[in-house]
């Protein structure tokens, strides 16, 4: 049995690519990589971002500030019982919490119904916060 010219692992003689470490094994398996590489080099330069549209980046930055703000400030005051929802509420903040959310409602939250409900839990946070 051929093994992988990469990694070393025994790959079948009609393999095109080695299933442990992904190198091609034969040059048909080379070109049709290295013209899927060059297609997608050409489509991100000719647009020239990260395929994210201004908008999308700026949101997820914001919410990455923003959630590290909330993180810290519950942990800041943990040991009340006001810090926990201040916490969870920066955790949600995440971009990738948010698109969690999809596993669980089928598409992700809205931007905007995540930021009600990271404020909504905050104003319990400080509430409790304030009451204990």
């Amino acid at each position: 049995m051929p093994e992988c010219t990469n990694c070393g692992s025994p790959v079948e003689e009609s393999d095109n690519f080695c299933s442990n470490c992904g190198e091609p094994q034969n040059e048909q398996a080379r070109n049709k990589l290295d013209r899927m590489i060059d297609k997608q080099a050409e489509k991100r330069a000719s647009s020239g971002s990260t395929g994210m549209d201004d908008r999308e980046e700026l949101i997820a930055r914001v919410s990455y500030a923003l959630g590290f703000l909330f993180v810290v400030a519950g942990v800041s005051v943990l040991p009340n019982p006001g810090g926990v929802p201040v916490l969870l509420g920066g955790i949600l903040l995440f971009p990738p919490v948010r698109l969690l959310s999809a596993r669980a409602f089928g598409s992700p939250l809205k931007v905007e119904a995540n930021a009600a409900i990271a404020a909504i839990l905050a104003l319990i946070g400080a509430a409790v916060y304030v009451l204990l």
